[in-house]
């Protein structure tokens, strides 16, 4: 099963403020989330398993998402990129 990935807005304007190395690992990382989306820890605080959170470029950024099993949708809201 393949899910479909979306960037919310706030993500898609961080994407585009990224360096050109950060935009592409972020993408290579979203489509592997987009066939295993559990690879993920829950995003802290929170105890609901669809707030979820990933690192991407060697431990340099960390990807914020949202999983809708039902949708099959991966929703990024958050980018960070501290490389």
């Amino acid at each position: 099963m393949s899910y479909r990935v979306e960037f919310g807005g706030g993500a898609q304007l961080q994407f585009h403020t990224l360096p050109e190395h950060a935009r592409d690992a972020l993408i290579e990382r979203a489509a592997e989330l987009a066939g295993e989306p559990w690879d993920a820890v829950v995003r802290p605080p929170g105890d609901d398993p669809r707030f979820r959170e990933v690192v991407f470029g060697s431990g340099s950024g960390i990807l914020g998402f949202y999983l809708d099993e039902d949708a099959q949708l991966i929703r990024i809201f958050d980018i960070l990129w501290i490389g």
